[in-house]
Order: structure tokens, then C-alpha cells, then sequence
């Protein structure tokens, strides 16, 4: 039978034209029926030419190009992407990733077998990038962490490689645009699928993309910090949650903390102290382990998390929503 779904790709960019273009690139050759595909680009501001060479890009899909006269944030520009959107499926996909040929093909096998699922595809470091003790980590976290085909929890849905019914995003009311910095926006609106419509999400290595933007150590764990922002305000909003995201003992302390809570955030005080930071941090730049670099990351991350939401999380410190 042939393909008869209409799919609208989601792409928030700002900023990296030449990585954009690579995406927009590995889109214009999936087997997907190029009829049924657009693309909704929104520039969130950027500097460069970004909106110039969009607006004169050639693509066999519908390229549906938006530009933000100011920069609200990644959340801001999907939901304005999803009100111009004509797709009964919507695939988010980031400006840094390069799509298998056969990326809305599985995604779309995936719909047609699961109506009201969510699904989180595959999205692995490319490989020109090389091997370091960050790619190993970031290649292991999350649905990888998983067999494909297995269901996945709502922490683990990500807008690199991520696809839901458009109607379910309208019904739990888009993104919350409360979200300015970096991260955890598309985790909140997962948590929402779930707890609202009861979506249940899923992973499939088959459905695949590439991450082409190199990342040092140093920039993942000061983004790791920045994101604790975004993190507390989730928490704030989901406050059960934590201990799904194994950050409750990396929270300020409470009077309201149990005992044991209690104890393990003064342990977590003790061991994520400067000097065995610094140590594991230089091990992690020099040694490539599997199994101790995966180690190192998790407890650099912890870290770096603890860092921010000490800062960001305690009584009275985020009242404010995430700033821009």
C-alpha cells in the first residue's frame, strides 16, 4: 500500500547555516515520498545569513522557511514552526543532524503501527567526528541505554530524532515557552504526553540521524551546569519527577527532606567536592575506557548539575522562569 501520511519535519535553528545546510542536505534524499514531506524551518534571530540562504534554497520537499524578528528560544520556535506545520506527523530534528535515508520511512512504519505513540529515534555522534570520552558517553545515554523496540520513559524523549502525532502537541498545548535557555523543554512537553493523554513512548535504532556538531569536554559539562536552569524550572513544574531524573539527592536541602534523602545529599555534598572533580575530569580528557569513561561522565554531569541546581533550585531562587 502506498504511503499516504503527511509529515512535517520541525527544525529550530539559529546561527549555524553550514551545519543547517548539511541537515536540510540528508533531507532532501530520504525515500519518503518527497509529496507528502515539507519542512518548517524557524530562525530564531540568528546573525548570519541564515534567513537569506533559506529563503533561496532549492529542495525537492516544501521548504517552509520562518524567521523570529527576536530570539524567544527553542521551545518559542518549534511552537511557531507547529502553527504553520501541515502534517498529520510531526519529526523533530535538530539543525547539527544528518538523517539516514530512510529516517521518515521508519518513523512513519513506526505511526502506522502504534496510532498515538510517540517515538524516539536513534542519534549517534558521526563518525568523522571520532572517538572520545564524550562520544562514547553521549552515545550510551538515554534510549541507548535500551534494545529498539523497547517502550521508553517520557525523560528520554529528545527533539533531535523525535516523532508524535501533530493533533497531541495542540491537545497538551505546545511547548511551554517558559523555556528560554537550552534543554529540558521537550522533556517537560513528553512528561505532559504522558500524564495528559497517557502517550507512551517508544525507541527505534532503525530510525536514525547523525550528530555532526563537534563538542569538546569542556563545552558538554558548561552546558551540563547551564542546563540546570531549565532542569529546576521542570522540577518545578513536575516536582516528582526528580527521582526519575536521579537529581534528588543533587538538590538543595530541604526541612521536608526524609532521613535518608537527607544523608545521601550530604554524601553527594562530599563527593562532588573541587578536588575529585578536577582529578576525574583530567582522567576523562586522557583516558578512553568504556566502562570507567562512562563512569567519569556520569559523575563529571553530576557534578556539574549539582553546580547549578544548588544555585538555581533553592527556596526562592527560580522564581523566575528561564531567562534569554
Amino acid at each position: 500500500m502506498a504511503p499516504t501520511r503527511t509529515v512535517t519535519v520541525v527544525i529550530p535553528t539559529y546561527g549555524r547555516k553550514e551545519l543547517l545546510e548539511q541537515t536540510l542536505g540528508s533531507l532532501a534524499s530520504q525515500t519518503y515520498p518527497v509529496a507528502l514531506t515539507e519542512v518548517v524551518v524557524v530562525d530564531d534571530c540568528s546573525e548570519d545569513d541564515t534567513h537569506t540562504f533559506l529563503q533561496n534554497l532549492e529542495t525537492p520537499f516544501r521548504l517552509v522557511p520562518v524567521r523570529h524578528e527576536v530570539n524567544k528560544g527553542r521551545a518559542a520556535a518549534r511552537n511557531t514552526a507547529l502553527r504553520a506545520a501541515g502534517g498529520d506527523l510531526v519529526l523533530f530534528v535538530d539543525d547539527d543532524m544528518r538523517c539516514d535515508p530512510n529516517l521518515l520511512t521508519e518513523h512513519v512504519r513506526f505511526h502506522d503501527a502504534h496510532p498515538g505513540a510517540g517515538l524516539i529515534g536513534s542519534a549517534v555522534q558521526a563518525p568523522e567526528l571520532g572517538r572520545s570520552t564524550i562520544f562514547t558517553y553521549l552515545d550510551a545515554m538515554g534510549v541507548h541505554q535500551l534494545e529498539s523496540g523497547s517502550r521508553a520513559p517520557a525523560r528520554y524523549f529528545v527533539t533531535n530524532n523525535g516523532s508524535i502525532a501533530r493533533q497531541a502537541l495542540l491537545d497538551v498545548g505546545l511547548f511551554d515557552e517558559n523555556f528560554r535557555k537550552y534543554g529540558f523543554e521537550d522533556t517537560e512537553i513528553a512528561i505532559r504526553l504522558e500524564e495528559e493523554l497517557g502517550t507512551k513512548f517508544w525507541y527505534c535504532a532503525d530510525a536514525l540521524a547523525w550528530h555532526i556538531h563537534y563538542q569538546t569536554l569542556e563545552a558538554v559539562l558548561d552546558k551540563r551546569q547551564d542546563t540546570a536552569r531549565p532542569l529546576a524550572y521542570l522540577l518545578r513544574l513536575h516536582p516528582d519527577r526528580a527521582v526519575d531524573f536521579s537529581v534528588d539527592a543533587l538538590l538543595p536541602p530541604s526541612p521536608d527532606d526524609p532521613p535518608s534523602l537527607r544523608l545521601r545529599k550530604i554524601a553527594a555534598r562530599l563527593a562532588t567536592n573541587r578536588g575529585s572533580y578536577s582529578a576525574v575530569k583530567w582522567l576523562a580528557g586522557r583516558v578512553h575506557l568504556r566502562g570507567a569513561s562512562l563512569w567519569a561522565m556520569r559523575y563529571l554531569i553530576a557534578c556539574q548539575y549539582r553546580v547549578g541546581l544548588v544555585r538555581f533550585a533553592a527556596p526562592g531562587a527560580t522564581d523566575e522562569p528561564p531567562a534569554a
